[in-house]
């Protein structure tokens, strides 16, 4: 386990501020509903497990998530939830969702207050980092894994930055060698995938592209394909669980039953996922009809791009969303609140989880219609749970 001391002198000071990062409030939730959640995530992964959704899944999923050559549990994925008079709604799933090593930081600086049920730094990197290690093994690997590349997209120019750096210092301490790169950067010759001159095991994926189908990420698409390194998240955990169209097959009962999902699964997502449908032409006039109780979504879609509030949405945009094809409309479930400095401002929670086993909370405080960290007093939050009594 890394020394606490030493992970926490080599982040950068500026870690610990979380200027623009750190919500102005603390936020609560109930114990059933933190109970609920938990059982949320298990019940997503027992479905998952089901022939017949995975078929489904797979079938209009790319050519690299049918025959990618490993299985791999996705680390840090998000299951966000609105929280609602009749329980927890999941409103999606992310397979690269950031904001867990913020969590990490959150909880440090709880520490620095006193707070005793704050986990210490030590602890959420030897839990990360243990992950990794699983991955690896989970992939098929033998022998110890030495090098990792954090990838997306121009890293130093992306919001959650501080995150790439916090998790590159975790897996040093651990004796993990740990570049942070973007796709351009990568190299495949030799059977290797390389960062200049040094060959990768492990790319921990932070890409937007989630089939990895740019001509940039190609040296990552060919490694992967050839077995040559491990990738995690990778395209197929992507179509697996974060496809929004997967939305639908989770909110679909006479699916599930058809699928084999056991009484108890199909029960705990009844009641857990508003219910998802695919926008078609045989349906577009209805759901035009009862646009405001949905939002509509793009299928490929992440974060909250294109994703429009029905009760806001005019004639010119719905032609938009019809016309792109593959949207979906979600039944809504309106965000709820919490009082910051005196402003009503909505929350989701974020359960972050490896495998079907959660592992932190985080709520998101925004203003607006969608998710964002632009507005005065939002950012991430702890999230504590009170007891029902």
């Amino acid at each position: 386990m890394p020394h606490q001391a030493a992970l926490r002198s080599d982040i950068p000071d500026s870690a610990f501020d979380l200027a623009g990062k750190l919500a102005a409030v603390d936020v609560q939730i109930s114990a059933h509903d933190a109970a609920r959640m938990d059982e949320v995530v298990a019940a997503v992964h027992d479905a998952v497990l089901l022939p017949a959704y995975r078929d489904a899944a797979l079938a209009g999923a790319s050519a690299i998530a049918r025959c990618a050559p490993q299985r791999v549990e996705s680390l840090f994925s998000g299951f966000d939830f609105h929280l609602s008079p009749t329980g927890p709604k999941l409103i999606e799933i992310n397979t690269n969702a950031g904001g867990a090593f913020y969590g990490a930081l959150i909880d440090e600086k709880r520490r620095a207050r006193g707070d005793v049920q704050a986990k210490k730094l030590s602890e959420w990197s030897a839990l990360f980092v243990g992950h990794f290690r699983s991955e690896w093994l989970a992939a098929g690997r033998s022998g110890e894994l030495r090098t990792v590349a954090i990838v997306d997209d121009t890293p130093d120019e992306q919001f959650l930055r501080l995150e790439f750096q916090v998790a590159a210092q975790m897996l040093r301490e651990a004796g993990i060698a740990t570049v942070i790169a973007d796709p351009r950067t990568l190299g495949y010759r030799d059977g290797r995938l390389r960062h200049g001159a040094n060959a990768i095991d492990f790319v921990y994926n932070r890409l937007t592209s989630f089939n990895l189908e740019r001509e940039v990420d190609r040296a990552l698409r060919d490694a992967l394909l050839d077995g040559a390194v491990v990738v995690s998240p990778d395209p197929r955990a992507h179509a697996l669980l974060a496809c929004k169209t997967n939305l639908i097959r989770l909110s679909d009962d006479a699916f599930l039953r058809a699928a084999g999902a056991d009484a108890r699964t199909r029960e705990i997502l009844a009641q857990a996922v508003p219910r998802t449908l695919a926008v078609t032409a045989e349906n577009e006039r209805e759901l035009w009809a009862a646009r405001a109780r949905h939002y509509f979504k793009p299928a490929s879609g992440f974060g909250s791009r294109a994703v429009y509030d029905g009760a806001k949405l005019t004639a010119k945009t719905w032609q938009v969303v019809v016309g792109e094809g593959g949207s979906i409309a979600q039944e809504k479930v309106e965000a709820p609140r919490v009082n910051v400095g005196g402003v009503a401002m909505r929350f989701d929670v974020r359960n972050f989880a490896f495998g079907r086993a959660p592992f932190m909370r985080l709520a998101r405080v925004y203003r607006g219609q969608t998710t964002n960290f632009r507005t005065p007093g939002g950012g991430f939050a702890p999230v504590r749970v009170k007891s029902d009594a």
